[in-house]
């Protein structure tokens, strides 16, 4: 009998760790994780160093834009929160991209928001190579910039296409955009801009957290395996 009622505890504790990963994936980049992240296009680029995620451009390097990309849970996402701590560049144009492709279009590149220290940026590309504006759609963006190249805390809320943005604890901007109610893609961009064949830079992020991601598609258990095993590497 004591078996029994260990036996479902031990059950009972094991769905709630799995029930609970669900609404909170952290990684502090203390380690490389490539189940929770794939490298689109040159792996140079990215690497684990100091408990962060850097990135690096080079002169000899012909760079557009390098996609550090998220795979820990299945995608497409409807909504989430995500949460970027120290974060930012030097010389650098260095982002978290929020993307997604449109049956409707002939165009294989995906449409992003990339989401900069100082602006927001609707770009296309596919991380190896090619990038342009969105062309067949309006972005819906605001046209500002910001006198931050570094921030302590980006935190990004995407509903069902309207998207929240708050910097260092302020409200920053938002917009809305219809057509992304689903999200593919997420990930960390490294936009190459090489002037006369004289740029190159660094730039860093101390760690990524998603919160309350609602999934589209359901959880498979090794999706919710790596998401537990995310939330629990950091000790919470």
């Amino acid at each position: 009998m004591r078996k029994t009622i260990l036996a479902a505890l031990a059950a009972a504790l094991c769905l709630s760790l799995t029930s609970a990963s669900a609404d909170v994936w952290h990684d502090d980049f203390e380690v490389e994780n490539p189940e929770a992240w794939h490298i689109v296009g040159n792996s140079n680029v990215w690497k684990i160093a100091d408990g962060f995620l850097r990135a690096e451009a080079k002169r000899e390097w012909e760079l557009d834009y390098e996609l550090y990309r998220f795979q820990a849970l299945p995608a497409p996402y409807t909504h989430f929160t995500v949460t970027l701590n120290d974060f930012g560049g030097d010389k650098t144009r260095f982002g978290f991209a929020v993307g997604t492709s449109f049956p409707d279009t002939s165009e294989e590149d995906p449409f992003f928001y990339v989401f900069f220290t100082d602006e927001i940026r609707a770009r296309r590309f596919n991380g190896k190579g090619s990038s342009h504006p969105f062309r067949s759609r309006i972005s819906r963006e605001p046209r500002t910039r910001w006198e931050t190249e570094a921030l302590t805390q980006m935190e990004l809320h995407v509903r069902f296409g309207h998207f929240e943005v708050y910097a260092d604890g302020e409200f920053r901007t938002e917009f809305r955009d219809a057509n992304f109610d689903k999200i593919e893609i997420l990930g960390f961009v490294m936009e190459g801009i090489n002037i006369a064949n004289e740029w190159e830079g660094s730039a860093w992020v101390d760690s990524f957290t998603i919160s309350e991601p609602t999934l589209a598609v359901a959880v498979s258990p090794k999706a919710k395996l790596a998401t537990t095993w995310g939330k629990l590497k950091t000790g919470k």
